[in-house]
């Protein structure tokens, strides 16, 4: 699309946006309002039909009225969140008013005694707080204000709240290897299912980056009202979830103007040290030589976190705005795995040697943003009412690791320069009290520059570490999105019918140079006296297993040589950039029906069906279309502890993995289909595969050393008995299928204790039409060999090629192509859950949460990485394991604890607060580190026959605490000062740990009295990445 066509789309969207704000009447979208119902009876239980109820807020004065049917019950839907007075009242009975607490999505209950007698002038306001939710049918979790403000929570997101609930836990969909796109946010996972299959909104719009396929940038945690985080919902009006939703609402201005002013401060002065710090070589004994010891860990952590809220009346009870501004400078030294820090020197040696610069740990890693939220909301009339939201986000990260935690050199980092833009507009009519409509539109853009800190070729030590650029990362990529949401409600009786939909059209631009300059792995061989780094003596000697690099002059792509001046550089040029360069446009749409019947007093069914469907242009995939039918079933027993019991289950369809088919325009795609099912999306580039003999002074010692030249390896003669052919990174099949998931729960609900809720759930989530991708120019097994596993069982494995003669692969199904990796959604999960949730809201002071999670999840391995794909296609069934998301226990628990308001100068207004988090292990992939069955590929072969996942790693022990006091300055200034501690204890939590075993079998146990299993690595079972250790900040807020 043109800059001047990009113009007229932009001025179209915000046309069209403007027209539907004026033109249309409507209230809140209902995913981010509540509804509100009950009975009318007088105290003897009759019904008292005619009853008029209103109920209205007491910050802002909006209200809203209904009035009970012959059967006493009532229905106001379309209420903004919030606190409200409910009342209820007839002509010959006494005027009843509760005041409630509604959370976001709650579908409360509020019941009235009427007694008989004359209504009253003075009405005495009974305060029930949180209602019950004895029509509700999702499995959920709200995250209010109070835990938001209350509970300390390391580097302040507020996503990271989600994690208070059970069944959400931070997601390892990628460990061992990279996603296909960084994005610094909290990646979650829910009921063990990939990161990628969750569905986050932002006051009801969609917050997913298609390209990355997680969350993009939130609200910060000041601008955030609460949150509902919903593990299952059998409400058709959600859609594009096979895990888990985050459905999130910013805070509004009231009648009153209230505002604040914060600073959180860090400094490493008050922190612990990290074990895996890297070292000050200006210190050390012998100053620039790190072998020489006695240097200075380098822990640096400076951090300043900033801004100001303010909201308040424009027109009182009729428009109010709010504002934001958050603002973050941090400076930090980066961790690294321990094998790079125990082997510095040799690596240092080793980039020296071939003319590239040398990587110095002693950098600085920057995190900085600026972000603003504004938001106005305005009542048109008693029937319509409006608000629009403004959010924009600035970031600037230098030296970001793009692969995860501990497996690149400072080579390896990135700088990312982003900017997300979004405007949401909500609108909601009550046509009339039992008919309300809801319209939300959304304009959003990103761009996202990802540029690479170096331009040193990407060179791995097979699984354990890389020197130089990522291959998995973008180098920038900008999305457009314009979303039309349309719902409509009406309260018939005992059955409230919605209908609506909702339409995505996105465009995202992208840049992937994958294999450029060069791309060449190394052996992890077994260690000698002279260089006990396992890999090290192949790396030294120039000698990779695999080459693979990239080639840019279309049609041909067959330019001889490149500059090698590039290697010098710190980053890609604009015309590397430009040249892998490719704009894919993408809808999403989805249509629902839906009843919410309530049967009887106790009894509440939510029946209803919703059909998504996904457009892409002509050739790259068909259109696809999926219908999911959904039931739930909320049966209250009507005791006074509210018991309610709550089953339900439904299909849950998500959409096709984005972020893979994103980069099959600029480079994964290749030139050709290997199948005719396949994609017509070719690249801009065309990459290519090198592999020769895994044995020393192998053929491509040659091929490398003439690629540190600026020589392409094009003559394969010269190179017998190698091989090189195109090689294809990923291309989808053109009915690749959505993925969906198969989700049923049992629950049971209750108020144990006055102001306390229990819930107790069983949650089964079944995962289909997965998607990841596979070699589907594996050759056919030339044979097998007897191995084992590490209880000592004995199988069979099957072995495949040694490199022959030419340009071909002796038994490949195309001996014109090298791998050739195609998308299809032939993966699975299962999850099984028990879900526990104790909450008590602040009332006397106290207020405590508590969260448990017993679950099991299995998967046979649908992760969108090199690392992860099968290491034998044509063997599916020897892939299915432990999730790399499964954890067999999590706890977490919250509580604070308020001391009184008013006793004396010594006590008053104090708060403690903590959050105590437990987990039990993850379980990691055991690699040998190099090509053990021959398929020409050296990154995702498994130790002898042993599983996937049975690596067992380390628990999660974290204990954070805050403590604050409040000042009174004057009658509406106060000042807060407040000290968090994360991670009290200083637990070493180890995330990540080095796998690699080093042999293609299990060596006998009693062998080696030194290597863990046997293993020939001294590496095996090393830290390569850990949680944060201690860490201080100290923090004032003015709050008016």
């Amino acid at each position: 699309m043109t800059t001047t066509n990009r113009g007229r789309f932009g001025q179209l969207c915000l046309s069209t946006f403007l027209a539907v704000l004026i033109a249309a009447s409507t209230l809140h979208a209902q995913v981010v309002t509540v509804t509100i119902q009950g009975r009318v009876d007088d105290t003897t239980g009759a019904a008292i039909s005619q009853a008029s109820i209103s109920a209205t807020n007491t910050g802002t004065g909006f209200s809203r009225s209904a009035t009970a049917s012959a059967t006493g019950e009532y229905q106001i839907a379309g209420l903004p969140v919030g606190d409200y007075t409910v009342t209820a009242e007839r002509a010959g009975f006494q005027k009843q008013a509760k005041k409630v607490h509604l959370d976001i999505g709650a579908s409360g209950n509020v019941d009235f005694n009427l007694a008989v007698g004359q209504v009253s002038q003075e009405v005495n306001v009974q305060d029930v707080g949180e209602v019950a939710e004895p029509t509700r049918t999702m499995v959920s979790s709200v995250i209010d204000e109070q835990k938001i403000e209350n509970l300390p929570v390391n580097g302040r997101q507020f996503i990271d709240f989600a994690l208070l609930a059970p069944g959400v836990k931070i997601g390892d969909t990628t460990s061992g290897s990279t996603d296909v796109i960084i994005e610094p946010v909290t990646k979650l996972s829910f009921a063990g299912q990939n990161i990628h299959y969750n569905f986050i909104a932002v006051d009801g719009a969609d917050n997913i980056s298609t390209a990355s396929g997680t969350q993009k940038y939130t609200p910060s945690q000041e601008g955030v009202r609460e949150f509902r985080v919903i593990n299952s919902s059998y409400s058709t009006e959600f859609g594009r979830a096979v895990g888990g939703i985050v459905n999130i609402i910013t805070k509004s201005g009231s009648n009153d103007f209230h505002g604040s002013a914060y600073e959180y401060f860090r400094n490493d002065k008050l922190d612990a040290g990290s074990i895996l710090a890297s070292s000050d070589p200006s210190t050390c004994a012998t100053p620039g030589v790190l072998s020489s010891g006695g240097c200075k860990q380098l822990n640096k952590l400076r951090q300043n976190q900033y801004g100001f809220t303010l909201g308040g009346p424009i027109v009182k009870n009729k428009t109010f705005f709010f504002g934001n501004y958050e603002g973050q400078r941090r400076r930090e030294s980066p961790y690294y795995n321990s094998i790079i820090l125990n082997n510095i020197d040799a690596i240092q040696s080793f980039e020296s040697g071939i003319g590239v610069p040398v990587d110095r740990l002693n950098v600085t890693r920057n995190t900085d943003y600026d972000n603003v939220l504004a938001r106005v909301d305005h009542t048109i009339n008693e029937k319509n009412n409006l608000f629009v939201r403004y959010f924009f986000n600035s970031g600037n990260l230098k030296n970001y690791s793009p692969l995860n935690d501990g497996f690149d050199l400072p080579s390896g980092f990135k700088n990312n320069n982003d900017k997300d833009h979004s405007i949401v507009g909500n609108l909601t009519t009550t046509f009339t009290p039992t008919l309300v409509n809801e319209l939300r539109l959304q304009y959003a853009h990103r761009n996202y520059d990802f540029a690479t800190a170096s331009s040193i070729p990407h060179m791995e030590i097979a699984n354990q570490f890389t020197i130089g650029v990522n291959r998995g990362n973008p180098d920038f990529y900008r999305e457009g999105r314009f979303e039309l949401v349309d719902n409509l409600t009406k309260n018939v009786g005992k059955h409230t019918f919605s209908f609506g939909g909702d339409y995505n059209w996105v465009r995202t631009t992208e840049s992937f140079p994958l294999f450029y300059p060069f791309e060449a792995v190394f052996l992890c061989v077994a260690p000698d006296p002279n260089n006990p780094l396992c890999g090290i003596s192949n790396l030294m000697e120039h000698d990779p297993v695999l080459i693979e690099f990239e080639r840019f002059q279309a049609p041909l792509f067959n330019e001889p040589t490149f500059d090698p001046a590039v290697f010098q550089g710190h980053g890609y040029p604009s015309s590397i950039r430009n040249a892998a360069q490719g704009t894919l446009d993408h809808t999403y749409s989805g249509l629902f029906v839906q009843d919410n019947w309530r049967a009887t007093s106790h009894l509440t069914v939510n029946l209803g069906v919703r059909t998504d469907w996904e457009t892409w242009p002509s050739g790259v995939l068909n259109t696809q279309r999926a219908v999911d039918p959904r039931l739930g079933i909320a049966y209250s027993l009507g005791t006074k502890r509210n018991i309610v019991i709550r089953a339900g289950l439904g299909l849950f369809h998500g959409i096709v993995p984005a972020p893979l088919l994103a980069c099959q325009k600029p480079s994964c795609g290749g030139q050709a289909k290997f199948r005719p099912q396949e994609d017509d999306l070719n690249s801009v580039t065309q990459l290519y595969g090198f592999v020769s003999s895994q044995r020393p002074g192998g053929l491509l010692q040659a091929a490398f050393n003439n690629l540190l030249n600026g020589s392409y390896p094009d003559n394969p003669a010269n190179f017998v008995p190698g091989f090189q052919a195109p090689f294809t990174v990923v291309r989808f099949t053109k009915n690749h299928r959505q993925p969906y998931g198969i989700q049923n729960s049992l629950s049971l609900e209750f108020e144990p204790a006055k102001d306390v809720a229990l819930n107790i759930s069983y949650l089964r989530t079944h995962g289909v039409h997965l998607g990841s991708f596979f070699n589907i120019n594996q050759p056919a097994p030339s044979g097998n060999v007897l191995v084992h596993d590490s209880k000592g069982d004995a199988g069979l494995k099957n072995t495949f090629w040694v490199p022959g003669t030419g340009n071909t692969i002796p038994g490949a199904a195309n001996p014109n192509f090298f791998n050739f990796f195609e998308a299809d959604s032939r993966w699975y999960s299962e999850f099984d859950g028990l879900l526990v949730n104790l909450n008590k809201r602040v009332t006397h002071h106290v207020g405590f949460g508590l969260s448990y999670t017993w679950s099991k999840s299995l998967d046979n391995g649908p992760n969108p990485s090199f690392v992860l794909i099968p290491q034998d296609s044509g063997n599916f069934g020897e892939e299915k394991a432990l999730s790399a998301d499964h954890a067999a226990h999590r706890f977490v628990g919250n509580a604070t604890f308020e001391s009184p308001t008013h006793m004396n100068a010594v006590v008053n207004n104090w708060q403690l607060s903590t959050i105590v988090s437990l987990e039990s292990p993850h379980y990691f992939t055991k690699f040998t580190g190099f090509d053990a069955n021959g398929d020409g590929f050296p990154l995702n072969d498994r130790v002898g026959i042993e599983p996937r996942d049975t690596f067992k790693g380390d628990s999660f022990q974290s204990v954070d605490l805050r403590v604050s006091r409040t000042f009174k300055l004057t009658e509406r200034f106060s000042l807060q000062g407040l000290a968090e501690s994360f991670n009290t204890m200083n637990t070493v939590n180890i995330r990540f740990f080095n796998t690699v075993y080093g042999a293609p079998d299990f060596i006998p146990r009693g062998t080696s009295g030194t290597f863990r299993e046997g293993s020939p690595n001294p590496n095996y079972g090393t830290t390569r990445a850990i949680f944060n250790p201690r860490q201080i900040q100290l923090a004032l807020r003015l709050t008016w």
